[in-house]
């Protein structure tokens, strides 16, 4: 065990050690009583609650989980020994009812979603027409995708920001690149593809089929969950299987129209939170 800990040492980074002496120093001012702390549970934010709350015994810490999680992210998920080791918040501020969870210690409560204010605004799809492709951040996985698309029209794809159009090479001409707001293309979407972002809870929650095309060198981050697979949401683990899986999918739209419009009032009533004036003051406690 001690030559665990010796060979872990290598793996210190600057960062985190810079954020625990930020913790620390910000717990030597006494007029701070509670702060606000972005959670993804990582081992900068680990140290910055530490910081503060192996040197203070007043401050609150509320860390704010506003985003789509996935069950495979397994560090965002805080225990209660965490909280033990004080590595923890005090408190967790989720973006919908799903994400609470119980705790002893750590106490969970829904928080507002503000990156997505649009899932509330939305208009509606106009025109079933398009498919919608969503790239990954992991450019094998898109070019896998790309790869096997070719027998489907009216193929819109849109790139992650991360990621270099370039590496992909020249496109297929059934295929036809967009930057445009993502809510934009779901007017005219019947159906979104994507390896696993976090956009395929949005597009369920507006009522868009998704398909999810598991990864082939990774673990696959899907976001969504078993309520409505098979009816508005399927994966896929071999791209083979394509073809029948949107047959399916998009079969089901057209017979179920009344089940598709509950299983998307579903999904954004447990993952988000609208939000409102109201919902802003109450999260923060204005």
């Amino acid at each position: 065990m001690n030559y665990s800990l010796i060979i872990d040492l290598q793996n210190v980074n600057f960062d985190s050690l810079t954020r625990y002496i930020f913790g620390k120093n910000l717990s030597n001012i006494e007029s701070i009583n509670k702060i606000y702390s972005w959670s993804e549970f990582q081992v900068v934010e680990r140290s910055f609650n530490y910081g503060i709350r192996s040197n203070s015994q007043t401050i609150k810490l509320i860390g704010l989980q506003f985003y789509l999680n996935y069950e495979t992210y397994f560090n965002a998920y805080i225990d209660d020994l965490d909280f033990d080791m004080l590595s923890s918040p005090h408190q967790v501020l989720v973006n919908g009812e799903y994400y609470v969870i119980n705790r002893q210690k750590v106490k969970y409560d829904t928080g507002v979603s503000l990156r997505y204010k649009n899932i509330f605004t939305f208009q509606g799809i106009q025109e079933e027409n398009n498919i919608l492709f969503l790239g990954s951040y992991i450019e094998n996985d898109t070019k896998y995708i790309l790869e096997n698309l070719k027998n489907f029209d009216n193929v819109i794809f849109k790139n992650h920001p991360a990621v270099n159009i370039k590496s992909f090479g020249k496109f297929n001409k059934n295929i036809t690149i967009s930057n445009d707001n993502i809510y934009k293309l779901f007017e005219n979407a019947k159906v979104v593809i994507t390896t696993g972002s976090g956009t395929a809870v949005e597009a369920v929650a507006v009522g868009i089929s998704v398909i999810i095309i598991a990864s082939q060198n990774n673990l696959t981050a899907n976001p969504l969950i078993e309520y409505g697979q098979g009816k508005i949401w399927d994966i896929v683990f071999d791209m083979n299987e394509i073809d029948a899986i949107y047959k399916k999918l998009m079969d089901y739209r057209v017979k179920n129209k009344g089940e598709i419009i509950k299983i998307a009032n579903w999904y954004k009533d447990n993952f988000f939170i609208e939000p409102t004036e109201e919902n802003i003051i109450k999260a923060f406690d204005l």
